[in-house]
């Protein structure tokens, strides 16, 4: 599944778009016109409805005429008007954000309903009139009489709807309306000048950057060497093959058997053996001794295997998981760090288990960059240790990368900052002109100099932040009431399934 559907995954040039649709589907209740149809038939197995979960006990099914089936089409109707492609990427992220449509419209119309609130029919008639207007914006008998009855009350139905959903989103978040050009917040919460101003202000201040990035990744070969010099034991490699049983008591019965000639080793393996640690086979798939030392439940055991002679076989051994009898078949083979193969052996398992050694060792290159950046220039420091120098245009702090203001850097070895609040505070805490002590950064030891401090004019950021903190006010109604015990979400395994089914 992981090769056809990125659940995570959104390219840039279409994250303007996506939060456009966001703002649509969280903003309002669907509002099918009549001749709309969901477009996801292909993906669902026809034979049974695809049930995704609950609200309230009340159950979240795919099939027409559903708020879930409904809320689908006019989403994706939304994504197709912002220039998507529709595919399995996008089917996923719009039952996703359907199914949560679904139950945000499910537990507020049912509050607004237990209020004793009706929507007047004057207003349903209000809300349909656009349907039957024609293109000077008069209505028009002729088009309201080409119209079945059946679909003029499904047209009632959902104006009610959205008028139950409306009224309890507009009392809870406000609207607005237009009075000689100038809007006017009603009912809702208010935000204030100063809120807006606090928050504008937190990007106010900006930062810019020359940075050097060592990848732990090129860890050099001849380290390693050098570390498989000093830790040889670790690399040598064994031919052995390895019988596993869950209980002890029948490892020592297959041993007595055995040792006995009542059974041969090779015959026990392919009958009564677990492939725990082994190839179909019988062959140990860890061979190296750092890898059969993880296998054993007590390292004191280790010498009862690693000091078989060919064709002898050990006493019955705990191991991680059961109990093992190891047979050694050939001799084992020392390593040879002028060879590739050891190298390559001893890269892979420093990366899994020695990754503090291999940031030391790029945490003290990067100091002596550090040193001679202050002695000469970071131009010339990146020329001497072979490194690339990124320039950082200006970006203020975000921890979280907030919706609120402007996000951090997408620059390649400073991405992740978003999530890294010690990395915020180094860059950060840096004077103009001042070179960072190295800081480790998704993989990479990382040096930083600040080149640049700027205060941007905030004001005009403060005055467009309605749209952006009533857009998190109703991203985080709808988070509260996912979390709600309320709401039962199998979305995601079902999902899965149903495309698995149908392929």
């Amino acid at each position: 599944m992981s090769e056809v559907i990125n659940f995570t995954e959104t390219k840039k040039k279409d994250s303007s778009k996506i939060g456009a649709v966001i703002i649509l589907i969280i903003s309002a209740l669907v509002f099918l016109p009549f001749g709309a149809s969901a477009i996801f038939e292909s993906i669902f197995n026809k034979r049974q409805v695809n049930t995704f979960g609950s609200y309230a006990g009340q159950k979240i099914s795919y099939e027409p005429g559903s708020k879930f089936y409904n809320a689908a089409a006019n989403l994706a109707q939304s994504y197709q008007s912002a220039g998507y492609q529709l595919n399995e990427q996008t089917y996923y992220n719009i039952l996703n954000q359907a199914f949560k449509q679904t139950v945000l419209d499910m537990a507020v119309t049912g509050a607004v309903k237990d209020s004793g609130f009706t929507v007047p029919k004057e207003a349903v008639n209000r809300a349909i009139l656009p349907a039957f207007t024609d293109v000077d914006g008069n209505f028009s008998q002729r088009i309201y009489n080409q119209v079945s009855q059946a679909d003029i009350d499904n047209l009632k139905r959902n104006a009610e709807g959205q008028l139950t959903y409306s009224r309890y989103i507009n009392d809870l978040f406000g609207t607005s309306d237009s009075s000689d050009s100038a809007k006017i917040s009603l009912y809702g919460m208010k935000k204030s000048a100063a809120e807006k101003q606090f928050i504008a202000k937190m990007a106010e201040e900006k930062h810019s950057f020359e940075i050097a990035a060592f990848n732990t990744e090129d860890y050099p070969r001849t380290e390693a060497a050098e570390y498989g010099k000093k830790n040889a034991d670790k690399f040598v490699k064994y031919d052995l093959s390895v019988i596993t049983v869950d209980e002890e008591s029948e490892a020592k019965a297959i041993l007595k058997q055995i040792n006995a000639n009542e059974i041969t080793f090779a015959d026990a393996l392919a009958v009564k053996s677990q492939n725990y640690y082994t190839t179909p086979e019988g062959k140990i798939s860890g061979e190296y001794a750092y890898q059969i030392e993880n296998t054993i439940d007590n390292v004191d055991d280790m010498p009862k295997v690693t000091e078989l002679g060919t064709d002898t076989i050990s006493d019955v051994i705990k191991t991680k998981r059961g109990y093992s009898i190891f047979k050694a078949d050939g001799a084992k083979k020392t390593p040879d760090f002028t060879e590739d193969e050891s190298i390559d052996v001893v890269l892979s398992y420093m990366k899994a288990n020695e990754k503090g050694t291999i940031e030391d060792y790029f945490t003290n290159v990067a100091s002596n960059f550090t040193s001679e950046a202050a002695i000469t220039s970071f131009e010339k420091a990146c020329e001497k240790f072979g490194v690339t120098k990124v320039d950082v245009p200006a970006f203020a702090v975000n921890y979280g990368n907030s919706s609120l203001y402007a996000r951090g850097t997408d620059v390649e070895n400073l991405a992740s900052i978003a999530g890294n609040a010690a990395t915020y505070k180094n860059l950060f805490s840096l004077k103009m002109d001042e070179i960072s002590a190295p800081f480790l950064l998704s993989g990479k030891i990382v040096v930083a100099k600040c080149v640049g401090i700027q205060f941007d004019d905030v004001e005009d950021n403060a005055n467009s932040l309605d749209t952006q903190i009533d857009q998190a006010d109703r991203n985080s109604m709808q988070s509260t009431l996912m979390a709600s015990d309320k709401v039962v979400d199998n979305f995601f395994t079902t999902y899965l399934e149903m495309v698995s089914n149908n392929r």
